[in-house]
């Protein structure tokens, strides 16, 4: 990943603020702010799935709908190693795992 954990989680943040405000509709924004980081050369699974934690964490603070990410988050959980996030993440996994918690709690 080009940005740290935290970084990438407030730069997420910041877009999908900036569609919610605009008035972009639950799955606009996600395929909205998916467009912004997919297509750059760096872009991974680790990243896509770090973003689709992002997302549903900001669709739970604005109480929206969630099951658009919750669908593709259900698909990445099973095609990415614990492993390689583990290793990606390095100390910052704490956070993933966090974030990640919030989320299946609901």
């Amino acid at each position: 990943m080009v940005f740290t954990y935290k970084e990438l989680k407030e730069y997420v943040r910041g877009d999908f603020e900036r569609f919610y405000e605009m008035g972009f509709q639950e799955e606009q924004i996600f395929l909205a702010v998916l467009d912004e980081y997919k297509y750059g050369k760096d872009f991974c699974p680790i990243e896509n799935l770090c973003i689709h934690i992002f997302l549903a964490l900001n669709y739970l603070r604005k109480g929206l709908n969630t099951d658009v990410v919750a669908e593709h988050l259900r698909r990445l959980l099973t095609e990415v190693s614990e492993y390689l996030i583990k290793s990606d993440l390095g100390n910052e996994y704490p956070n993933y795992i966090t974030d990640l918690k919030e989320i299946l709690r609901v």
